[in-house]
């Protein structure tokens, strides 16, 4: 069995950690594997934070660093 990270994001459902690339996170629900999303990893003050894309471009960007890695 693979040991997966899990984080809770503000819909209070929990996702896997599949994959992070640069500072993208790609999820997926632990109870729903249709329900995936992506979120960015920001370091604040020493701590780690999951934060929505800014927008419409930076899912783009994402979506692109997922199919060439």
């Amino acid at each position: 069995m693979i040991d997966l990270e899990v984080v809770t994001l503000e819909d209070n459902k929990e996702y896997y950690i599949l994959r992070e690339i640069a500072n993208y996170l790609y999820l997926v629900n632990t109870q729903d594997d249709k329900d995936i999303t992506i979120r960015k990893n920001v370091n604040k003050d020493g701590k780690n934070y999951v934060q929505k894309l800014d927008s419409e471009e930076e899912l783009q960007k994402a979506l692109e660093l997922f199919a060439n890695n």
